[in-house]
């Protein structure tokens, strides 16, 4: 069984189909959602994620169906978003923003959350006095304190410099390596398929694209999609 199965998931916004009948499932530890701009990307991962439902189609996870249920239910079921805009607790110090996620499913291990997102150095420092960079790590580790069975990133480096952006794939591939499972919706294509596995490509809401990362660069719809470019922004 997969942990992750979409099946003819649309939805559209007035005459705009921005999810066309997408399907497919996630059987690998890390799947990237990609796509050039427009393609739907952030809207599949909010329909999975329950910030909105489907007009058709199904997804199911860990062999449960979720199509209709709201976040806070598909949270406590193991699956949870980040968000590309940070949302911390301003007033709160870093631990204190992940002790409070941390209640949601039990106690997580704090320590080992503030070190894998690189984050020991500032565990208590306000979060609203971090710069962007240790904003978008403490993003990340709020949803690590939930002790996700999936987590799902929107687009965790962007807006980063490069060498922020390589410092937070190098937690996503620590955490990788620890058992913790992701869907990432990201723009920084080259930055970070080397973290995924497999890769699932839209254009117009459309699926044009599952497989493997070194197949992804082979494949013609891909290559049409992106004109040639690796790095088209989403």
């Amino acid at each position: 069984m997969s942990l992750l199965e979409v099946e003819g998931v649309t939805r559209s916004f007035g005459g705009n189909r921005a999810v066309d009948n997408v399907s497919f499932d996630m059987a690998v530890d890390t799947l990237a959602i990609v796509g050039p701009n427009g393609a739907g990307k952030t809207t599949l991962l909010n329909l999975i994620a329950g910030s909105l439902h489907p007009q058709a189609g199904s997804i199911r996870f860990n062999g449960q169906e979720i199509t209709s249920l709201p976040p806070w239910r598909i949270a406590r079921l193991g699956m949870v978003k980040t968000y590309q805009v940070v949302r911390p607790f301003r007033t709160l110090t870093v631990e204190e923003n992940l002790a409070l996620f941390s209640k949601k499913r039990g106690a997580a291990n704090i320590g080992w959350i503030l070190e894998v997102a690189g984050l020991t150095e500032v565990r208590g420092h306000l979060a609203g006095a971090l710069p962007f960079g240790l904003l978008k790590r403490l993003e990340l580790a709020k949803g690590l304190a939930v002790q996700p069975d999936l987590l799902l990133l929107d687009e965790p480096i962007g807006g980063l410099s490069r060498a922020e952006a390589q410092g937070l794939v190098a937690s996503l591939t620590a955490l990788k390596s620890s058992g913790v499972r992701m869907v990432v919706v990201e723009h920084r294509l080259s930055e970070i398929l080397p973290v995924v596995d497999r890769v699932v490509a839209l254009d117009r809401g459309r699926l044009i694209f599952h497989g493997t990362r070194e197949e992804f660069f082979q494949d013609p719809a891909v290559r049409t999609a992106y004109l040639g470019s690796a790095d088209a922004a989403g």
